[in-house]
């Protein structure tokens, strides 16, 4: 298996992504796995919990300029192939401007959680000041196709949105798809993303690029769907 987990295409890189249905991305995993050489990671569960300030100016963000957004949230990978025998979380700040994604990151054990996020501004002094709370929890699983450190290709499946605590998002437990259970709303769809630093891409690959397409976020599309959440503010529960 080849692992780039904490490279540099994750922490700073252009992206675009491509939402499909499920049969349209029968030929592109095809293609991928050609290039992967049959050297495959298995897929993973991720949970991620998008975290907002009072009257949720970072959703209204995400939403009204996709291009130009803050992002944060944490995340839990099953199986966690780093986690060394204890359960731990990714606390992760990304920036999103002019086509150019910016992730800061930092890996904290699950029982430290509620201090990490009180005390963020070893992230950015946006998260500091105990202001943030869990406004929307999302769980899907993740195919990840990457041959090289400068792009990667990323299916995910299996999207589900869910309404969030913060006793269930800060606590000593692992967040698992059981334990949030239900979720309020699906999306059956694929979200592809390709990653990549800039350089030309191979030529298949950057051909998928359609300048115009409508951006999707999850944190976006999930306020919508569990919180009513528009462009114009907050409309429901």
């Amino acid at each position: 298996m080849r692992s780039f987990a904490e490279g540099d295409v994750t922490r700073l890189r252009r992206e675009f992504k491509l939402v499909l249905e499920e049969r349209q991305v029968a030929a592109l995993h095809d293609r991928l796995s050609q290039e992967m050489e049959g050297v495959s990671s298995p897929p993973t569960r991720i949970v991620s919990v998008y975290f907002d300030k009072p009257g949720c100016p970072l959703a209204l963000r995400a939403l009204r300029t996709p291009e130009d957004c803050v992002k944060v949230r944490t995340k839990e990978y099953a199986p966690d192939l780093g986690a060394e025998g204890h359960e731990r979380v990714v606390l992760e700040v990304k920036r999103e401007r002019g086509g150019v994604t910016q992730k800061r990151r930092l890996w904290v054990p699950r029982a430290r959680l509620g201090q990490a996020v009180r005390g963020g501004a070893r992230l950015l002094p946006l998260i500091a000041g105990g202001s943030l709370r869990p406004v929307l929890a999302v769980t899907y699983q993740r195919h990840v196709y990457q041959v090289e450190e400068t792009w990667r290709v990323t299916m995910d499946r299996d999207i589900g949105f869910h309404a969030i605590t913060p006793e269930v998002a800060l606590g000593d437990t692992a967040l698992t798809v059981e334990r949030l259970g239900v979720p309020v709303a699906r999306d059956s769809r694929v979200v592809v993303e390709v990653k990549h630093l800039g350089r030309e891409l191979p030529g298949w690959l950057g051909a998928l690029h359609v300048e115009g397409a409508p951006a999707y976020s999850k944190f976006a599309e999930g306020m919508a769907r569990v919180h009513a959440f528009t462009a114009a503010g907050a409309t429901g529960g």
